[in-house]
């Protein structure tokens, strides 16, 4: 951070600071809050001119630390007062003193601070502020007969509260809601980035002394940490706390500064069990841009990669609280970080020298025009990204018609649940094959929190961007829960109206789509076939030693797959060439290219083998594919300096260049493994298939030299 954003954030701080007014009304507030929380959930708040909703974040950090406090504590802690303030005499008001002066001087002891410094973070100002004008001797005729002192110390307390403490306390309450997380990460976010702006200013005062901690010519944390004791004591000190706290010292991309970042690790799982899964959504984003705005967010990150990032805070606004601070903070990032992809202020940073749009644009614009459910984004992008491809990406009319303007009418339509649901690219964004073991634990695929989030209501919303082979996945997990009732809902509308609710869920012939022996489940982009306006793809299962494709999905009107049922169509003894077959081959690897040990290929799938040859190839070791071939004298022979001198086939991942591999005999001892190519790879032949000749040896299947001739 240079010298004018210390002293733009500085000056916020102390703007903020000066408006609030010397004493407090937390009754008026929490009054405010209450009636808050009397409007139903569902219901839309009546809301001004876009101009009006869509703000700059300027409210001060102290404001919103207080609201916060007040927000969580009443919230959670609104019935335990049980004694009227009239019953407290003097002597109970300077117990309350001397209690609060030992909380105080509790945090004050755990940060390492001096009581001037404790004093200047502004969440130790606001709960100062709340005793001194509540609680204090001689403050008893002046204080809001709305609060009680027992509240207004305990709001105090909670004001005090480190962010470590916080989340010891909310581990305690237990779950808490959507309005109540908002208060929460609010309190959270704030109270962090008081700290962050403390321990900076430590960095910027001791700036020259950190010079020593360079590591090549760039300074280092973990030089500085190795050599702290060399420095000052508030260096030390600030070393010791910050992980506690949740951060950590970072550097720069430049390397030429120290920073304060959030290092939330280990209070992930605490976090995300207590806070609504939407408004945690924000802790997540924060730790990628804390305190200092998009600015080194896009000086960080790859611009095409920042519209997976826009994506998501996207969602999180259109099912988080409005009105909260974080909220209205990342309304605003959201747009700066939109006009900065899409329509920044010198054209010339997204064009190259034709005139057309940068790779990088490209990839960012793309990644936005599928973004799954209600999207803004998507709504606007997908007529631009539709006409620049038309015309291979070239500035024209289309786009410069836009501006930022528009993506902030499709913003506020959809805060209105008035904006449809984005239709997805299914045949660009669905992957070439897939394939997913019954056996793996459902929370690998994410399946289990897809199920809670559907099983709530059955909001078919939940499933729009889930890809058929999920669908599938979810019918299956939902069998096994006995959840027949979600299991009608995965069925298709032609289903639905050829059967009845009560047969189907009855009837376990109509459930029984997956059948009991199967263990994998298969998908093949080559069976994604246009059915009408829509389309239909098949998912393959074991039976036996086949793979049968006879699971229909349909792909119907709200962009949702669904499922049809059990329909024959084809039969596939292919080996997927996945993860998993790859796996196998390079353990068969490990075992063979050390000693070139022939016997111990003899038990080696023919697909296998084949693997081995291509795998060996991939990782540039020619000696070890020149050992597979057959060293019978009836077959030719070549070389083996012959071989290693010639040229060979570039093979940067067989998972690429393969997608299936499929092995028939062709008379006694003889066969052909049949290799099935991805659409889009070129790199051996023009044809789609490649026929790998085996011959059946002692040791096994070997290939002869020349094998695809």
């Amino acid at each position: 951070m240079d010298d004018k954003q210390l002293e733009e954030r500085l000056n916020l701080l102390k703007s903020s600071y000066d408006r609030l007014p010397s004493s407090i009304d937390p009754g008026e507030i929490l009054t405010k809050i209450e009636n808050e929380n009397n409007v139903p959930p569902i219901e839309k708040k009546t809301r001004g001119s876009k101009r009006q909703r869509i703000t700059v974040w300027a409210v001060s950090v102290a404001s919103v630390l207080v609201i916060g406090l007040l927000g969580t504590t009443y919230l959670t802690d609104s019935d335990n007062t049980t004694t009227s303030d009239e019953n407290y005499s003097d002597e109970d008001i300077e117990e309350f003193k001397s209690r609060y002066k030992d909380e105080r001087l509790k945090r004050q002891k755990i940060l390492q601070m001096n009581d001037a410094e404790f004093t200047t973070l502004e969440f130790v100002q606001y709960a100062d502020n709340i005793f001194s004008s509540q609680i204090a001797p001689g403050t008893l005729e002046g204080k809001n007969d709305d609060i009680s002192i027992q509240e207004a110390y305990d709001l105090a307390i909670e004001g005090l509260n480190l962010p470590s403490e916080m989340i010891e306390v909310a581990k305690k309450r237990g779950k808490i809601n959507g309005k109540e997380s908002s208060y929460f990460v609010d309190d959270f976010v704030t109270k962090t980035e008081n700290l962050i702006f403390y321990y900076e200013q430590i960095l910027r005062d001791n700036e020259d002394a950190l010079k020593v901690a360079k590591h090549e010519g760039r300074l280092s944390e973990h030089v500085l940490i190795a050599n702290r004791y060399n420095l000052s004591k508030e260096i030390q000190s600030m070393i010791e706390v910050l992980p506690k706290e949740g951060l950590k010292l970072g550097v720069n991309l430049e390397g030429t500064e120290f920073r304060i970042i959030p290092d939330w690790a280990l209070f992930t799982r605490d976090l995300f069990s207590i806070l609504d899964e939407n408004e945690a959504r924000y802790l997540g984003m924060y730790e990628l841009i804390p305190g200092h705005g998009i600015a080194t967010l896009l000086e960080e990150q790859e611009l095409s990669q920042l519209g997976y990032y826009l994506a998501s805070i996207e969602f999180t606004l259109l099912n988080s609280s409005e009105g909260s601070a974080i909220h209205s903070r990342w309304e605003n990032y959201y747009f700066e970080l939109a006009e900065k992809i899409i329509f920044p202020s010198d054209i010339g940073e997204i064009l190259n020298d034709d005139n057309k749009i940068n790779i990088e644009t490209q990839m960012a614009w793309e990644s936005l025009v599928n973004i799954p459910g209600v999207s803004p984004l998507a709504t606007m992008m997908k007529p631009i990204v539709a006409s620049m491809k038309s015309s291979d990406w070239t500035y024209n009319e289309t786009y410069k018609l836009l501006d930022i303007e528009q993506l902030r009418d499709y913003y506020l339509l959809a805060l209105d649940n008035k904006l449809e649901t984005n239709k997805l690219d299914w045949i660009s964004i669905l992957p070439d094959g897939v394939e997913n073991s019954l056996e793996t634990p459902y929370t690998m695929y994410g399946i289990h929190e897809l199920y809670k989030k559907f099983n709530e209501n059955f909001n078919p919303l939940v499933l729009h961007g889930t890809g058929p082979m999920d669908i599938t996945l979810l019918y299956h997990y939902a069998d096994g829960q006995d959840n027949h009732e979600m299991m009608w809902e995965l069925m298709t509308s032609d289903f639905k109206n050829e059967y009845k609710k009560a047969e189907f869920l009855e009837n376990p012939t109509f459930q029984n789509i997956i059948g009991d022996s199967a263990k994998n489940l298969y998908f093949n982009k080559e069976y994604l076939i246009p059915d009408n306006n829509n389309l239909k793809t098949y998912i393959g299962q074991e039976k036996g030693s086949q793979v049968s494709y006879d699971i229909l999905l349909r792909l119907e009107n709200d962009d949702i797959w669904r499922i049809q049922g059990e329909e024959d169509h084809l039969t596939s003894n292919a080996t997927p060439v996945d993860d998993k077959f790859v796996q196998r081959v390079h353990a068969l690897y490990k075992l063979f290219a050390g000693t070139h040990d022939q016997s111990v290929l003899t038990v080696a799938s023919p697909e296998e083998i084949v693997g081995l040859y291509y795998y060996s190839a991939q990782l540039n070791d020619y000696e070890t594919q020149y050992e597979l071939y057959i060293k019978d004298e009836k077959w030719v022979q070549i070389p083996k300096e012959e071989y290693m001198n010639g040229e060979h086939q570039i093979i940067v991942d067989i998972r690429l260049n393969f997608k299936t591999m499929e092995f028939n005999t062709h008379g006694k001892g003889e066969g052909v493994v049949t290799l099935t190519k991805h659409l889009d790879t070129r790199k051996f032949a023009d044809n789609k298939v490649i026929g790998f000749q085996l011959i059946q040896t002692e040791n096994g299947w070997r290939p002869p030299f020349m094998p695809t001739q």
